[in-house]
């Protein structure tokens, strides 16, 4: 199964700024966020099958970035605070990220233990302190869930019929939610990854503010270049449609909260298997 991220994942809305806080750049984090993720399995006949979803709060750190001591503090008064763990990632596409994620039962749960309300995201860079830099959800409701199409060669063609040395275009339905954002941070966006047995993210269509930039909602489908994929092997991916609630910049880095919709998906590619591929 897939970890959680996604990017994206796959949040909330971010609260005005206060004119005292210092104004820090993006040296050391990209942006940062929290979000609601609800999930789907897709199978080979394309059916969905609903999966639990999850919470995530994340720190998105930039090559040789320094961030320390992140936490996060639930709503209210008596809201608990949760420290952020730090995780490398082993992808050329994308960077590391400090994190906190939680799968829970079903919907009930999640906003039991994650509700609407205020989340505070307090973290130290090389330049300074973000201190109480606030995230709040709002009444919006998630997108609809991508399905997932496969072409090569302006062919559909099926989930395990992938040929490693032609270009794969990954396509889906409109996302018919998505928007432009009026603050004009961030535009609501489109994840793609594919994992291989070896590498998380061997295949990732980017993310904000980092080197191959990302996807926004009027994207309509995502190339993968020939010799990403090797022949024989089994993939997981995902699709994502997320939408971002609010923007804001209050201390110099974008802040985001966004409820997004993920569908995920298991894909074999076609020709002999190496048998050392994964044991690498």
């Amino acid at each position: 199964m897939f970890r959680y991220l996604l990017l994206f994942g796959w949040l909330v809305v971010l609260t005005g700024c206060d004119s005292d806080h210092k104004k820090l750049s993006q040296k050391d984090v990209t942006f940062f966020g929290t979000g609601k993720v609800s999930r789907y399995q897709q199978h080979k006949d394309n059916s969905l099958e609903l999966l639990s979803p999850i919470f995530f709060a994340e720190i998105f750190i930039t090559e040789g970035g320094n961030v320390k001591n992140a936490s996060i503090k639930f709503p209210g008064s008596d809201g608990v605070n949760k420290d952020l763990k730090y995780q490398y990632s082993e992808s050329e596409e994308i960077g590391d990220v400090m994190y906190l994620s939680a799968m829970v039962e079903d919907y009930d749960v999640l906003e039991k233990r994650f509700p609407m309300g205020d989340y505070a995201f307090s973290f130290s860079t090389s330049e300074g302190e973000v201190k109480g830099s606030v995230v709040s959800y709002k009444d919006r409701t998630f997108p609809i869930h991508p399905i997932i199409i496969f072409k090569q060669e302006n062919q559909r063609i099926h989930i395990n019929d992938v040929d490693s040395t032609k270009e794969l275009i990954i396509t889906w339905p409109q996302f018919s939610e998505g928007r432009a954002d009026k603050k004009n941070i961030l535009d609501d966006p489109i994840f793609v990854a594919i994992d291989s047995c070896k590498i998380e993210d061997i295949v990732h269509s980017g993310r904000p503010f980092e080197k191959n930039g990302y996807l926004t909602f009027k994207a309509s489908e995502y190339s993968v270049s020939v010799g990403k994929l090797e022949p024989g092997q089994t993939y997981n991916m995902y699709v994502e449609h997320a939408i971002f609630t609010d923007t804001q910049d209050e201390f110099g880095m974008p802040g985001f909260a966004t409820l997004a919709s993920s569908t995920y998906m298991t894909f074999t590619t076609i020709g002999d298997t190496d048998p050392n591929y994964c044991m690498d």
